[in-house]
């Protein structure tokens, strides 16, 4: 499933507190006979990245396998040309979608401009332009695949930011970045992931650069204080691979997903405050004392190379949705 800009199909999260409103991853060993000298045997060649044909033969499948769960809401479906966080995500919005509308419109999409960037034979990064019935979108999204045993899955598909200016140049040849590979970089991926996940959560880093997610997620603690106590935990999602590739700035685009865990517990006072969930099957109605809710988020980020200037490490995109709750 492939939202843009704001729901398709499913819910999308709107937490908010009211006062008092009435809606809502050996030398000792014994001697060996002389071996006979062997024929040195040729060394293996490597195999090649994927293929401009195939990767494009990838995507289409994708859109049509795409639409075509969409349609149906169906999870099984979903699971054919999906994986990682990104099947878990999507897995949720359906399940949201059934509780929340019985029917709904359906509406195809496609990707415009696509272009490809393999650096080995079993993953590549698809860059496109997400095309609906009447508009096509401004900036693109990452859509990274995986080659699994039967056959190949979406594990990441970030929009990038509007107002971020231009998308990293990828490198030329297209070149994998290790995970803990800090060659030329301000820090590794792996590093990143460690960082970020604490900036996400509320602890700033002048190593990181403003985003819209953690511009956001401040925003939303300084309004929700006054009302209910948040406790937040964010870290790497390690069970989902993450992925990085070299830029042509001699910098990495990485791709990793991170685990939210979010607690808002309601300030009792003279007044009846509640918690309330909106637009999200998941978890639905007015909470009094507490709500819990765990998301995953997958982002883009840009590393830059290592110089004596100054510089920082930016989010560029992301793709999340909430995947449990509960309350009270």
């Amino acid at each position: 499933m492939r939202r843009r800009n704001g729901p398709v199909i499913g819910g999308v999260m709107a937490i908010c507190l009211l006062t008092g409103c009435s809606g809502l991853p050996g030398l000792d060993r014994p001697a060996r006979p002389e071996a006979k000298p062997s024929t040195p045997s040729a060394t293996p060649t490597p195999a090649s990245p994927v293929s401009t044909q195939e990767a494009t033969a990838v995507l289409d499948d994708y859109i049509k396998r795409n639409n075509a769960a969409n349609k149906a809401r169906s999870t099984e479906l979903l699971a054919g040309y999906e994986a990682g966080s990104s099947f878990v995500i999507d897995q949720a919005a359906y399940n949201s979608s059934r509780i929340l509308h019985k029917k709904t419109e359906y509406v195809p999409f496609g990707y415009a401009e696509p272009a490809f960037h393999a650096p080995a034979p079993t993953w590549f990064l698809a860059t496109a332009l997400w095309k609906g019935r009447t508009e096509t979108a401004k900036t693109p999204t990452y859509l990274l695949f995986t080659k699994e045993a039967d056959g190949w899955r979406q594990v990441y598909a970030p929009d990038v930011f509007t107002g971020v200016g231009a998308a990293p140049e990828i490198a030329t040849p297209v070149t994998e970045v290790k995970q803990a590979d800090a060659t030329g970089l301000l820090m590794s991926p792996a590093d990143f992931a460690k960082g970020y996940a604490a900036h996400l959560g509320g602890k700033s880093s002048t190593r990181f650069a403003a985003d819209r997610l953690t511009t956001s997620a401040a925003s939303n603690r300084s309004k929700m204080d006054p009302y209910a106590k948040l406790t937040e935990a964010v870290r790497p999602a390690s069970r989902y691979p993450s992925y990085a590739l070299r830029t042509a700035d001699g910098g990495a685009l990485v791709f990793t997903t991170f685990q939210r865990a979010r607690r808002y517990d309601v300030r009792q006072g003279p007044q009846r405050n509640y918690v309330f969930q909106k637009n999200n099957g998941l978890i639905r109605g007015k909470f009094y004392t507490f709500l819990k809710v765990t998301d995953l988020v997958q982002v883009a980020a840009h590393i830059p190379p290592k110089t004596a200037e100054p510089a920082q490490v930016k989010v560029i995109g992301s793709y999340s949705g909430i995947i449990s709750g509960s309350g009270s």
